[in-house]
C-alpha cells in the first residue's frame, strides 16, 4: 500500500507523540512495520524537527527525535491515582480469573479421567451380580446347612474380601457420580434412569452390610 507524504506525516507524527519515546529513523521505518522506508522516514523526521513540531538530538553520529514534551498531557494527581486504582482493580479481577480457572481446569481433568457411560454401566453390571452371588451364599450359610470349618473359613474370607471390594468401588462410583452432578443440570437419580443404571437400593441389595463388616 502507497501512502502520500502529508498521510505518513501524520502517521510519523502520531507515533512519535503517542508513543513519547526516542525514536532513529530506522526505528520508527521499523515500528511502523515497513510503511515508511529508513530513508523516508528520516526525511519527514527532519521535517517535522525543522518545523518544530518534534524535537530532535545528536546522538553520536545518529540523530535521535523525539516529541515535544511541553505538548504530552500530564495526568493530574487524582487522575494518576484513578489509573492506578484502576490497575489495581483489573489485576485483582486478573487473579481471581486465573483461580477460577485453575478450579475449572481441575475439574475438566477429573472429567476427562472419569469412566465412559459405557464403562461405568459395565462395572456397575459387574457389581451387581457379585452382589447377588454373595447374597445368594449368604442366605445359603444362614440356612443352617452343615459345612466344614475349613469350608466356612473359606467362604468368609472370601465374604470379607468381596465386601471390601464393594465399599472400595462403592465408594470409586460415589466419586464419578459426585463429579458428574455438579455440572449435570437435572436430578443425577433422573440420569440414572436415563442410562438403564440401577443402584444397590433399587435392586433391594442390603447396604448394612457395608457397615456391619
Amino acid at each position: 500500500m502507497h501512502y502520500s507524504i502529508s498521510i505518513v506525516e501524520k502517521l510519523v507524527l502520531s507515533y512519535i507523540v503517542k508513543s513519547n519515546r526516542p525514536y532513529s529513523a530506522n526505528d520508527i521505518s521499523s515500528q511502523l512495520h515497513g510503511k515508511v522506508s529508513p530513508t523516508q522516514a528520516k526525511k519527514i523526521l527532519t521535517d517535522l524537527a525543522d518545523d518544530g513540531r518534534i524535537q530532535r538530538k545528536a546522538n553520536g553520529k545518529q540523530l535521535i527525535f523525539f516529541a515535544n514534551q511541553d505538548e504530552i498531557e500530564v495526568p493530574s494527581i487524582e487522575e494518576a491515582e484513578e489509573e492506578e486504582e484502576s490497575i489495581k482493580e483489573l489485576e485483582e479481577k486478573l487473579n481471581g480469573l486465573k483461580s477460577e480457572n485453575k478450579v475449572l481446569a481441575g475439574r475438566l481433568h477429573g472429567l476427562n479421567s472419569a469412566l465412559t457411560d459405557d464403562q461405568m454401566r459395565e462395572r456397575i453390571a459387574t457389581l451387581i451380580k457379585e452382589i447377588k452371588e454373595n447374597g445368594e451364599r449368604l442366605e445359603h450359610l444362614r440356612s443352617g446347612e452343615v459345612i466344614s470349618p475349613e469350608e466356612k473359613t473359606k467362604i468368609e474370607s472370601e465374604h470379607t474380601t468381596m465386601i471390601k471390594h464393594w465399599k472400595s468401588r462403592k465408594r470409586i462410583f460415589k466419586n464419578i457420580t459426585d463429579t458428574i452432578s455438579e455440572g449435570y443440570p437435572g436430578k443425577i437419580k433422573d440420569l440414572f434412569g436415563d442410562l438403564g443404571i440401577e443402584t444397590d437400593e433399587d435392586v433391594g441389595v442390603d447396604t448394612a452390610i457395608i457397615s456391619a463388616n
